[in-house]
């Protein structure tokens, strides 16, 4: 049998032209989930999972209508999976894993996992990579301006300024982080920096 399944997140008005696709598929049933912010008890997906039987086929029309984040389609594929069923991914035809060969469509299969477990922190590392490239660009341009440290001797806020100096009095005098934390209101964080300052001095 052949089911459609969407979570449409924030998208409310999709919906129809959703179902308007599943129409012309000629597919009877579909299971979509609405934008909600309420927890409810039992949403669409976990009533197609009790419906799926082996050798069912679950269509969505792009990945992200399986989840609202990579983590969440994950968890679903390996659901759909375990359950036997194939999964078809409309725009995405490469994620296809079905052919006679069955040791194949399972190492295929594990791939497609493995890379939704990685997506996240590619795309850490990308924004990471892209923060960066954008920080040398705007130097070479004359147009960068590093973000104003909270705490520091020329921070234009009077009280985090004086704030400043009597951490790295405290810390000339000896007192513990702890004890600096506790008076000042100042993160952990804060005060290593300010004391990795003075012993580069």
């Amino acid at each position: 049998m052949k089911m459609v399944y969407a979570a449409m997140h924030d998208n409310k008005s999709g919906i129809q032209f959703l179902r308007n696709q599943i129409t012309e598929l000629g597919i009877k049933r579909s299971f979509i989930d609405p934008p909600s912010g309420k927890n409810t008890s039992k949403t669409e997906f976990q009533s197609m999972l009790e419906t799926i039987q082996p050798g069912d086929k679950v269509i969505v029309m792009t990945l992200n209508h399986l989840g609202k984040n990579y983590h969440e389609i994950h968890d679903r594929v390996i659901s759909i999976h375990s359950k036997k069923a194939q999964l078809v991914v409309t725009d995405a035809h490469f994620l296809d894993f079905e052919t006679d060969n069955q040791q194949f469509n399972e190492l295929g299969f594990q791939l497609f996992v493995d890379l939704l477990e990685e997506i996240p922190r590619i795309k850490r590392v990308w924004n990471k990579e892209r923060q960066l490239q954008e920080i040398q660009q705007a130097k070479e341009k004359g147009i960068y301006k590093r973000k104003p440290t909270t705490y520091s001797a020329d921070t234009e806020n009077p009280k985090n300024r004086a704030t400043y100096f009597q951490i790295k009095s405290m810390l000339m005098s000896g007192f513990p982080i702890a004890t600096i934390k506790e008076m000042t209101g100042v993160t952990r964080s804060t005060i290593y920096r300010i004391k990795k300052e003075l012993e580069q001095t």
